[in-house]
Parts: C-alpha cells; sequence; structure tokens
C-alpha cells in the first residue's frame, strides 16, 4: 500500500506556511507570495461566497415619534399564558430589545423569545417598522409611571 511506504517521507516535502524558503522560481517568472495569496482569496471568494447581511434599519427615536412612548413590560408567566401580552403581540405593539455580541443593545420589531431580553410595548401598531434592525435605543424615551 502507498501510505505504508517508507519512501513517502523523502518523496513529499511538506512545508507550513506561504513563505517557502528556498523555493526557487523559473526563469522569466515572476510568483511572489502576494500574488499567491491574492490567488487564494480570489478562489476563496469564487467557491465560498460570503452573503452579507441585508437588513435595513431604523432609528429608535423615530420609532417613538410615530408610535408613541413606550413601556417596558415584564414577563412574570410564559408568554402563551399572559392575555394581555398576547393581544399586544397581535396588534404589532410589541417590541424585543436583545444584546448584541459586542455588548450594544438593538430592537426587533415583534416578540422573540430569548435569553436577557427585555420587551417594550407601544401606544401604536409597528407594522410600518416590521422586518427592521432598529438601532440607537434610548431609555430615555420610555414613558414615565
Amino acid at each position: 500500500m502507498l501510505l505504508q511506504d517508507g519512501d513517502l517521507a523523502r518523496k513529499f516535502f511538506l512545508r507550513q506556511g506561504l513563505w517557502t524558503e528556498g523555493l526557487r522560481t523559473p526563469p522569466g517568472q515572476e510568483c511572489s507570495n502576494g500574488s499567491l495569496t491574492f490567488f487564494a482569496v480570489v478562489l476563496w471568494r469564487t467557491f465560498f461566497p460570503v452573503k452579507l447581511l441585508k437588513v435595513k434599519t431604523a432609528r429608535f427615536a423615530q420609532i417613538v415619534e410615530k408610535s408613541g412612548r413606550p413601556e417596558p413590560y415584564t414577563l412574570w408567566q410564559k408568554p402563551s399564558a399572559d392575555r394581555h401580552f398576547q393581544s399586544q403581540i397581535k396588534n404589532n405593539r410589541v417590541m424585543t430589545i436583545q444584546r448584541s455580541e459586542t455588548g450594544t443593545e438593538f430592537g426587533i420589531v415583534g416578540f422573540k423569545q430569548a435569553q436577557g431580553a427585555r420587551y417594550l410595548i407601544f401606544p401604536k401598531s409597528l407594522k410600518r417598522f416590521d422586518n427592521r434592525r432598529v438601532v440607537g435605543i434610548n431609555w430615555d424615551l420610555l414613558r414615565a409611571k
């Protein structure tokens, strides 16, 4: 079997990384490590395209201006058992506030159950801001009780 051949180590020289010492290029041909890196990046982007997140955003202050000052809402029971909260979800008045991996807060229109999420209930519908990422959360714009 070829893999058990003792001469295998003499036939293949494996080097680590792009920087290879003693590598000679044929005369008249220029091939630097920079061009090899560029070639590798082009191949990577060709065969593994990166999908960019194309989500529209909305400012929290703009939503407060159109839909009124929200109230924070604490879930003391399961969301499915809370009739008041379910009616607010059906009327598109709930916003879920989450923390991103970088520590900044952002909002999602609608209810998304997640650990550490906060919920706001608005006096008017948030349907016009659906499918948008809400940025610029300003806690000073909440309704004072």
